[in-house]
């Protein structure tokens, strides 16, 4: 806020004979110099420039309201204004993870003042290229494996965020239970898997068992790319499954390929986005991370305030959501 400029007042007293004729002296001998000095402007110093926050995707299978809506809200109610304070510059790998790198470089050039790192694989990137920039993630399982830290409180220096294990679901189990419970008849889930991604082979594997102690039988065919999608989904029809869970950001980034196929041949696919639902996805088991995206918006607020990301613990989610295909339309989701 501009300060107010106060009026500044003299008082004078009565001038004595001397001090009057000092004054007439002082008139014809003073110097002149003055006179050529530029005249005093008042235009004020321009206002900075509002902060930089860079967000980056690893794939499009999440909505604003997960991540630019929902750190908005949390960046105002800590006072923060956009276009005053910060603006928003988003990129995404759309699914291919090569990319992630350049967009990570990119967001440094930009001389972003924090980066938010969405989903895991933005995570991994960046802890290995960013070293003294804030960084925040968000819409995350699990940011130990990243390297960001071995607890809540201990942690990389730069990096704090939301994360949610197993995205809401740490064992898997409760997405068995579902699809048993949306599909009684299923005796083979089919998983589609991102092997290059750590975390999504992870999840396929506690599918696997957690399956195996529901009476399932567990078909997983794995896809780098989202180029991938379709031979992908049809070697799993081949498999004859009868539900189809989805992990990693190339089949999410593939879905729509995914879904076309499914629906097809008449096989439920379950997600863990509620966002794939208007899609055709029969249900999502999610966290609620729109809770934690106001949550990881105060964060970056006290960041750019100027406190160190060190003395910010991580925030670990636990509410979690499922939504159904019926009630995707105008229906609300259930908190678990």
């Amino acid at each position: 806020m501009t300060p107010q400029r106060g009026s500044v007042w003299q008082s004078f007293v009565r001038p004595t004979a001397l001090a009057a004729a000092l004054g007439i002296a002082l008139a014809c001998n003073k110097d002149t110099s003055a006179d050529k000095a530029p005249p005093a402007t008042n235009s004020a110093a321009p206002a900075s420039a509002p902060a930089i926050v860079a967000l980056i995707r690893a794939a499009d299978w999440i909505g604003s309201e997960w991540s630019e809506d929902a750190l908005k809200v949390g960046l105002q109610e800590e006072g923060m204004e956009q276009d005053r304070d910060f603006v928003f510059k988003s990129s995404s790998a759309q699914g291919d993870l090569a990319t992630l790198p350049n967009l990570v470089d990119a967001a440094l050039d930009q001389k972003a003042k924090v980066i938010v790192t969405l989903q895991d694989a933005t995570l991994q990137v960046a802890v290995k290229r960013v070293k003294e920039t804030p960084i925040v993630f968000h819409i995350l399982s699990d940011p130990f494996a990243a390297g960001a830290g071995t607890s809540d409180s201990v942690h990389l220096p730069n990096v704090t965020g939301v994360y949610s294990p197993g995205f809401g679901d740490p064992e898997q189990e409760r997405r068995i239970q579902l699809i048993k419970q949306l599909v009684p008849k299923a005796k083979r889930v089919g998983v589609l898997f991102s092997p290059g991604e750590q975390l999504s082979v992870d999840l396929k594997n506690r599918l696997t068992s957690a399956a195996k102690k529901g009476g399932l039988q567990v078909e997983a065919v794995p896809m780098n790319t989202p180029g991938d999608a379709t031979e992908a989904i049809n070697l799993l029809v081949g498999k004859k499954v009868d539900a189809i869970e989805i992990y990693g950001n190339a089949a999410h980034a593939g879905f729509e390929s995914i879904i076309k196929v499914a629906k097809e041949k008449k096989i439920p696919v379950f997600s863990p986005s509620p966002f794939e639902i208007v899609k055709g996805a029969t249900a999502a088991l999610y966290p609620d991370f729109q809770e934690g995206g106001v949550v990881a918006g105060k964060m970056i607020a006290r960041i750019l305030r100027g406190e160190s990301p060190a003395k910010i613990p991580f925030y670990r989610l636990q509410t979690t959501k499922t939504q159904l295909a019926d009630s995707s339309k105008g229906g609300a989701a259930k908190p678990q």
